[in-house]
């Protein structure tokens, strides 16, 4: 089911020209070893790309993998979820059928916001691109240490598998209100994420709870600009209300995911409640 959603997803992207420049990247597992990260094709028009990383973003390590033509693969710039940066000086050439070092990153197994690689070509190319593919590296020792948790997911301590939720795929830049997803939550956790990926700039997003109340404590908006605003709500939400307008930082921006805390009031009859996720699009930038 989620190949298959993927896989939608990445058409839709493809087809419908507004929605980004670039196709963020969803990793849909958590299971060790290396995974694909995501591909560009470089055509030397420009000597620098980027991929966005969403869904199981943690990774210990990356490397790349060159096809067709070689590259010079020259600097990294590893954004991470927590807000900070990792400059990676590589100064390597990478031919084609061939791979880069692995290139350890900073702390450990991290949650990547994005991964920029600056290039230049090598002289006397045949080939005018070059296809390169970035792999990550997934340890699943931070998993082990701390109690089978990962942030934003949900970790099955007897299986090792995780669950990751799917993406909302905002298709429309209409000005207004719009649905950027809903969560079921069971009160069996205290956490619960929406990712967001194609027209993803909003100014303002607002909560819809229906069937039990819940208390919203905190949210974490990341931003595909890699930033991230921590904020403070603190408000019950009552079956069938909402709450308050909170703004965005900086206006309208993009958004990558939105994480909210919230626990339950207490003498629920309903044991299940559904909250839905509101964004606002004024188009003023």
């Amino acid at each position: 089911m989620k190949k298959t959603l993927l896989i939608i997803l990445l058409a839709l992207a493809g087809s419908y020209g507004k929605m980004t420049a670039q196709t963020p990247a969803v990793i849909m597992s958590d299971k060790t070893g290396w995974h694909k990260i995501g591909e560009r094709t470089v055509d030397f028009a420009k000597d620098r790309d980027e991929i966005i990383v969403i869904g199981a973003d943690r990774f210990s390590a990356i490397k790349f993998i060159v096809t067709d033509a070689p590259i010079d693969l020259i600097d990294l710039e590893v954004y991470y979820e927590s807000g900070d940066k990792q400059n990676i000086n590589v100064r390597t050439p990478v031919l084609a059928g061939k791979e880069s070092r692995v290139i350890d990153l900073n702390g450990g197994e991290r949650s990547l916001s994005k991964i920029v690689f600056v290039y230049k070509t090598l002289a006397n190319q045949k080939a005018d691109k070059a296809n390169v593919e970035v792999w990550g590296l997934k340890t699943n020792a931070s998993i082990n240490a701390s109690n089978n948790k990962v942030t934003g997911e949900t970790q099955t301590a007897t299986t090792g598998k995780s669950t990751i939720p799917s993406p909302t795929v905002v298709m429309s830049d209409k000005t207004g209100w719009h649905n950027l997803g809903s969560r079921t939550v069971d009160f069996s956790k205290d956490r619960d994420e929406i990712l967001v990926i194609g027209a993803d700039r909003f100014s303002s997003i607002k909560f819809t709870v229906t069937g039990a109340a819940i208390d919203l404590q905190d949210l974490e908006v990341y931003y595909e600009s890699g930033d991230k605003q921590d904020i403070q709500v603190r408000t019950p939400i009552l079956a069938g209300k909402e709450s308050r307008v909170i703004d965005l930082k900086g206006g309208e921006r993009s958004l990558k995911k939105i994480v909210f805390i919230y626990k339950t009031l207490p003498n629920q009859k309903d044991e299940k409640a559904s909250v839905e996720v509101w964004g606002l699009k004024t188009n003023t930038n």
